[in-house]
């Protein structure tokens, strides 16, 4: 994806260069923000960090080439990209972290049913097993 960013392209068809720029910057966003499984504000450090450089560095290198320009909207739409897809991803992983705090703190009625009917259970099968063992003892004698 890095190298293809910065190849000569030559489209048949108009695309709006701002909506690439974008749509790129937010995938990558929301893949570099789930790329590490840290806390929600070590994710979000990492992410914005390695996304201002993407974005600012890519567009200076592209003005260094002789088939690429530089162009500081480029830049702007990196960077609402990036921030987009961070925002939504750091907000969905909140969303993650609330979830599960809140079935590990108050579980459920379904798995607190659950755990109570896997005690009963297994309650039953160790009083059978010692019937069971006991009555083969006794008509082996």
């Amino acid at each position: 994806m890095g190298i293809l960013g910065f190849a000569p392209i030559h489209l048949h068809e108009q695309v709006n260069d701002k909506i690439l720029h974008f749509s790129i910057f937010f995938i990558l966003a929301v893949f570099l923000y789930f790329l590490w499984n840290l806390s929600v504000k070590r994710n979000l450090i990492l992410a914005t960090s390695i996304l201002l450089v993407l974005a600012i560095g890519s567009e200076f290198i592209q003005g260094l080439l002789p088939y690429r320009s530089f162009d500081g909207y480029d830049i702007l739409a990196n960077l609402v990209g990036g921030t987009s897809g961070i925002a939504i991803s750091s907000l969905i992983d909140c969303l993650i972290d609330r979830h599960r705090e809140n079935k590990r703190r108050f579980g459920g009625k379904r798995e607190a049913e659950y755990q109570s009917a896997l005690m009963e259970f297994t309650d039953e099968d160790d009083d059978d097993e010692e019937y069971g063992n006991s009555y083969k003892l006794a008509s082996r004698a």
